[in-house]
């Protein structure tokens, strides 16, 4: 009956700690488009979490994205 006792706290044990390290994304969700949001012709490329690269950051925040899940730079590939 031990044994079966340690087995089973030691199995819930690592399902917890396996589901508590999950990484959670929810940060990076794409809202909703700005209509009518006017941004500056100025190319300071930025990546989305999509893969799509913008002109600059307000084209990316325009299109839905938060300011912190893009990355400066041109998308790889």
């Amino acid at each position: 009956m031990r044994n079966i006792l340690i087995t089973f706290w030691t199995s819930m044990l690592l399902m917890f700690l396996l589901t508590s390290c999950q990484e959670e994304d929810d940060t990076c969700v794409k809202g909703e488009y700005t209509k009518g949001a006017v941004c500056i012709e100025i190319y300071e490329p930025v990546c989305a979490p999509d893969g799509t690269t913008y002109m600059n950051s307000c084209y990316a925040q325009k299109d839905g994205w938060d300011n912190s899940c893009i990355v400066n730079g041109e998308c790889n590939g």
